[in-house]
């Protein structure tokens, strides 16, 4: 049931080496005067910090600025539903478990082909159930899941747990 959440988490762990690199390189072209990062730049900073807040909540507000200065900056960017991903992620961590479906539901809206879409579909169904007790929405996102993405691998765990909201 929450291996997806398992899975997304993990995701995030990552050494803090390597973002002190993307921090340096960020600091460095925004000194030299080069008009700011580029935006594969400025995610992976973004991203390397969502990381690091995964293993020090403390640092969940400079990711989530970061990610946000990312997607409104770049909102064509391949990388954007990843990004809001992270930002979702970030926000369930610190408790905000309506934002975070917001952010879901943007990917859904803006980037429902993207390789994340099934995801935040399923992750909207299970903040739902588990933090929101909001059933029947539960239930809906769970069938959006079967839906509209039928190949995805989350298919049968909507399936299973859609049989079993409020149990």
């Amino acid at each position: 049931m929450r291996s997806t959440y398992i899975r997304l988490r993990s995701y995030l762990c990552h050494t803090a080496f390597c973002g002190v690199v993307a921090a340096i390189v960020m600091a460095l072209t925004v000194s030299v005067g080069c008009g700011g990062p580029d935006p594969d730049t400025e995610l992976t900073a973004a991203l390397q910090a969502a990381r690091e807040a995964a293993g020090d909540t403390t640092r969940g507000g400079e990711a989530i600025i970061l990610l946000e200065g990312f997607v409104g900056k770049h909102p064509d960017d391949v990388g954007v539903p990843g990004a809001l991903m992270q930002l979702a992620i970030l926000r369930q961590q610190q408790g905000s478990m309506a934002a975070a479906i917001a952010d879901y539901e943007r990917i859904l809206a803006s980037y429902p082909t993207s390789d994340v879409a099934d995801e935040a579909q399923f992750m909207i169904a299970f903040i739902r159930e588990e933090h929101l007790t909001d059933l029947d929405g539960a239930r809906t996102a769970y069938q959006a899941v079967i839906d509209n993405y039928p190949d995805s691998e989350l298919v049968e765990q909507a399936r299973q747990l859609l049989e079993h909201v409020g149990e």
